[in-house]
């Protein structure tokens, strides 16, 4: 098999990885004001529903008020009128990363907010972080990520009274037939050139 053989035969599994790694933002922009949890949204296939504890009502979207966090943005509290609470999300899908933009109900010193995430119930790591005060705004506003394991649920909580989210990016993980395929075309496109040296050894 040449070259151009076998990069015909690769291209098609190294672009399916490839769209199985991209990237898929959940930024509210679709839902309309007023929304509440538990409610769920879909983009490119993958699937998240929002829930707190609160529910129904603990965390509502709303137009952004904030630099960072643009168009709608998901905050409590939501019609419930409950504090202190914890946002979790559900996928349709197992994750490999995510990155989200945030802000906390902060006037003086911004609070911590982390991310906690879970493979079906059990505890796959967390990140924290903590925002800064921009500018013009009132509120800290920072950027989290995780990507230590694969996970399928996240848990978002701060230690400011109420906080907001907004572009949760998630990474989709591989699913197990994409490398068996990858795998497989590379030890196809190495058959020929084998057959090849062995010939030329005879």
């Amino acid at each position: 098999m040449n070259f151009n053989k076998s990069a015909k035969l690769l291209c098609p599994l190294v672009l399916l990885c490839a769209a199985a790694n991209a990237s898929t933002v959940f930024n509210f922009d679709g839902d309309a004001p007023g929304t509440s949890t538990t409610f769920t949204d879909t983009v490119n296939g993958i699937s998240a529903t929002f829930f707190s504890s609160a529910d129904p009502g603990g965390f509502a979207v709303y137009p952004s008020m904030f630099e960072t966090l643009t168009g709608n943005v998901l905050g409590d509290p939501g019609p419930a009128f409950q504090d202190n609470l914890t946002l979790g999300v559900d996928f349709s899908r197992d994750l490999a990363a995510i990155t989200l933009n945030f802000a906390t109900s902060d006037f003086i010193t911004p609070s911590p907010l982390t991310i906690t995430a879970y493979e079906n119930g059990v505890l796959v790591g967390s990140a924290t972080s903590t925002g800064q005060f921009l500018p013009g705004f009132d509120f800290p506003e920072g950027e989290i990520a995780f990507g230590g394991g694969i996970f399928n649920q996240l848990v978002i909580s701060s230690t400011a009274t109420d906080f907001a989210v907004d572009n949760l990016n998630v990474v989709p993980a591989p699913e197990p037939g994409t490398f068996a395929l990858l795998g497989a075309a590379l030890l196809l496109s190495g058959i020929p050139a084998t057959r090849r040296r062995k010939a030329a050894r005879a």
